[in-house]
């Protein structure tokens, strides 16, 4: 299917081409509403409603602040393309966001990309900064932005209006943001974490986790803890209110994509070859894989309430019981899998870095569908009722139809 292109990049390519038909006696004739379009809405971010959230939008990483990676709507496969769109720049490990009929993408080019869900057209693009590496999240028609390169850490830029609300500066900040009841939560290179107020974006408090720390996992909140993971393998849980901390384990083992939480416990993705799951009120291993390989390193889990699925860099997506800890099943891919899986009712999608989209059987982890795209898949998934949107590198974003959806296309 060819590439669906921005309509405000054919808009723009005509207004060019109208104004060099009208060149005439040494200047440039251009009809005045060819100049308001040009210099004014048309790569405009805004999304109509954008506080009419519903339950079915995927509004943050994971869709979720505890980062299940899991959708409750049917997503039978085989999967139809329904479009193709091209950002023009790659993408970070985080996942696109779902508000109505918006998709909206950002890019390590530094910008938000709004795509239109029906047409796959772009209806507006924004710039912030130089590097938009973890994902933003949604809160009241507000769209926050972590930014990984630049004067400026953080955006609130309201979606309605088209405007930034305010924006702060400090270290960048490479992971997705945590939304709290009014505020968000932010862990920036310096491995500092801080509570913005989501209001004015006042820094509500501010916590340092240590001397030559990086984080690469977005926080988690989950039984009353907000829950961070760093590289040197500590994992630490602090209080919403002020910051304090709760409890800190050591792993010994570095982590460096994003962990999960279900029902008390979290699921922690290492490399060395481990994967742990931990009590969340206080930090005790209740189990752990250990894999022969110590080369292997585990991606960002999807879960729920009896099932924790998680690839590797060995080509194996394994699924394992969320209680326990037993193996129940292992599908093997000659590609590496460094993406986040997306765990259904029926069904468990993830993309490799071979140029492949699989969709595998829930209960047994048997193929059930392959989809081949432009290039490898280093980002989390997001889904709507039967359709699925996947990041592509090196600048593709892929709507994906079910063939349990409803209707031709989704009905936000």
């Amino acid at each position: 299917m060819k590439t669906i292109q921005g309509s405000c990049d054919v808009l723009m390519k005509a207004i060019m081409r109208d104004a060099v038909a009208a060149f005439s006696g040494g200047r440039w004739v251009v009809p005045g509403m060819a100049v308001l379009l040009l210099f004014a809405g048309c790569a405009e971010l805004k999304v109509d409603r954008p506080g009419a959230a519903s339950e079915a939008d995927w509004l943050t990483e994971g869709d979720s602040g505890q980062r299940e990676q899991v959708t409750r709507s049917a997503l039978e496969p085989p999967l139809e393309e329904v479009w193709v769109y091209n950002a023009n720049a790659g993408f970070g490990p985080g996942s696109p966001l779902i508000l109505g009929k918006t998709i909206l993408v950002g890019t390590r080019k530094g910008e938000i990309h709004a795509i239109d869900f029906e047409t796959g057209k772009r209806k507006g693009t924004e710039g912030f900064g130089d590097v938009v590496d973890g994902t933003p999240l949604i809160e009241d028609g507000v769209l926050f932005i972590p930014v990984g390169w630049g004067r400026q850490a953080v955006y609130a830029y309201d979606l309605a209006r088209g405007q930034t609300r305010w924006k702060r500066k400090g270290a960048p900040i490479s992971t997705g943001l945590l939304a709290l009841e009014d505020a968000v939560v932010g862990v920036d290179a310096e491995a500092r974490v801080r509570k913005y107020a989501m209001d004015d974006g006042a820094i509500l408090w501010e916590q340092a986790l240590g001397d030559r720390v990086t984080v690469h996992a977005t926080p988690v909140l989950t039984d009353g803890v907000i829950v961070i993971a760093d590289d040197q393998g500590r994992i630490v849980a602090l209080d919403p209110a002020d910051g304090s901390t709760q409890w800190t384990k050591a792993l010994a083992s570095p982590v460096y994509t994003s962990i999960a939480a279900a029902e008390g416990t979290l699921f922690v993705p290492s490399t060395r070859g481990r994967f742990f799951a931990l009590d969340a009120a206080r930090g005790h291993i209740r189990w752990q894989v250990a894999l022969p390989d110590t080369t292997v390193r585990f991606t960002a889990p999807a879960v729920d309430g009896s099932l924790v699925v998680v690839g590797a860099s060995d080509g194996a997506l394994r699924a394992f019981d969320a209680a326990t800890g037993t193996q129940r099943w292992l599908f093997q891919d000659a590609a590496a899998l460094t993406a986040t899986p997306l765990l259904t009712p029926s069904a468990v999608y993830i993309g490799n870095m071979g140029h492949s989209l699989f969709a595998v059987d829930r209960q047994t982890g048997a193929l059930e569908w392959e989809g081949e795209l432009r290039g490898r898949v280093k980002s989390a998934l997001a889904a709507r009722e039967g359709y699925l949107v996947v990041l592509s590198e090196p600048r593709f974003v892929y709507l994906f139809k079910s063939s349990s959806a409803s209707s031709d296309v989704a009905s936000p």
